[in-house]
């Protein structure tokens, strides 16, 4: 009796769009969960779909709190999409935004937390094996502010793991899909050499070094210049921007952004531990709830713009949604889902305390597309849709007919 709810689109990129949905089962049970579904036309590159779908699968190994995870994936009428964990917050761009906008410098220490946060999750991935502990050899190759999430309770969380490597199948007829990612590559990357997991170790230095700056690290006139910024790998003292980064943290930050991948850490524990060994040296201590209140004000600063544009998610728009979107249940026992169970190794996903059904058979489409039309309605007309009233015919009733007198009773003999 696994149903789920499509609420609202919540974010919409080059390769797929979010939406809120929630899960939904016997005596009042719900969860809310993000589905990701990927652009319909995508749909077509067949290889780009396999290799999203395979490394999409990696995701139902990762149960840690840094990552995202990943309950379900399945196809509604040829639109392949994943339902994952929901994350209320803001990710790491809506954050850096919101304090350049406000003319803030993050906190040496909270941008130290941060990075400390995502090299744990990038460990914990890079050593993840599968049911039979076969080494997964998982590598992000994406880590970037976009795909680092941050909950209003203070939790960072990294999400889309190797969908970096399902974009390389993409053909030139697909657009630009990867535009503005060349600036969170590894230089050996732009030469073309084998890449392992110190290509994220270098992005989550570029994180940190951004976080510092206030400012992009390689950000060219075009995604050629910054390509070739990224190759040549100068780093800018990030103290020509602030004066208060001690010693310590620039020694972390350098060997972190090292062109030559041999003089870079190794791995992602090394890189958490010196950041640790940073922290407890640092006169301020640090702890989520210092996270969790920038990400608090850029999360609702978020909303309130929203809102004054006419696109607030809960507002007419919202309501328009709810009210119209139908409710749906899985069918479970389909190839889809006995494949995917049968390469997981288990019987099914848990999440909540209930099993996921297989989604193969909801015929999504439909609501997708109600969805995405009334979200594309909210940014071209900024006033409410009026929905016209449904008359009713009124029905006659045919009064009943009066019970015939109770029958005497016969006279005593």
């Amino acid at each position: 009796n696994q149903r789920y709810h499509v609420i609202e689109r919540i974010a919409a990129g080059g390769m797929a769009e979010v939406f809120r949905g929630e899960s939904a089962g016997i005596e009042g049970f719900r969860k809310k969960v993000a589905i990701k579904r990927v652009l319909p036309k995508l749909s077509a590159n067949r290889e780009f779909i396999q290799m999203f779908l395979d490394e999409a699968r990696l995701g139902a190994y990762l149960s840690h709190s840094k990552c995202v995870q990943v309950f379900d994936i399945g196809q509604g009428a040829g639109a392949h999409f994943i339902v994952m964990e929901f994350v209320d917050g803001a990710d790491l761009k809506e954050v850096l935004d919101y304090l350049s906008a406000h003319k803030q410098q993050m906190q040496v220490e909270v941008a130290c937390r941060i990075a400390m946060d995502v090299c744990e999750g990038l460990s914990y991935a890079h050593a993840a094996c599968d049911h039979s502990g076969r080494p997964l050899d998982i590598v992000h190759r994406d880590i970037s502010p976009h795909n680092v999430l941050i909950t209003r309770c203070g939790e960072v969380k990294l999400v889309d793991f190797g969908l970096a490597k399902a974009s390389s199948h993409l053909t030139d007829e697909d657009e630009d899909i990867v535009k503005g990612k060349f600036g969170y590559l590894a230089p050996e990357v732009t030469l073309g050499q084998k890449t392992d997991k110190r290509v994220d170790i270098f992005a989550a230095g570029i994180l940190l070094w951004e976080m510092l700056a206030g400012r992009r690290l390689f950000l060219g006139e075009s995604d050629v210049e910054t390509f070739k910024l990224v190759r040549a790998a100068e780093i800018p003292d990030p103290r020509k921007f602030r004066g208060d980064i001690p010693e310590e943290v620039l020694r972390v930050l350098g060997k972190a952004l090292a062109k030559d991948p041999a003089q870079r850490y190794l791995c992602a524990d090394d890189y958490a531990r010196d950041l640790g060994l940073v922290l407890r040296g640092l006169a301020r201590p640090v702890t989520y709830l210092d996270i969790a209140k920038i990400v608090g004000l850029a999360a609702d600063a978020r909303l309130a713009r929203r809102k004054a544009e006419g696109k607030n998610k809960a507002g007419e728009i919202g309501d328009l949604i709810i009210d119209t979107l139908h409710q749906f249940s899985g069918s479970p026992g389909s190839v889809a889902s006995e494949a995917l169970h049968a390469s997981l190794g288990t019987p099914g996903i848990e999440a909540g305390g209930g099993a996921f059904e297989d989604p193969s058979g909801w015929g999504l489409d439909a609501v997708f597309e109600e969805a995405s039309t009334s979200a594309r309605r909210s940014e071209v007309e900024a006033e409410a849709v009026e929905v016209e009233p449904v008359e009713v015919e009124p029905v006659e009733i045919e009064p009943a007919r009066p019970a015939p007198p109770p029958r005497a009773a016969p006279p005593p003999r």
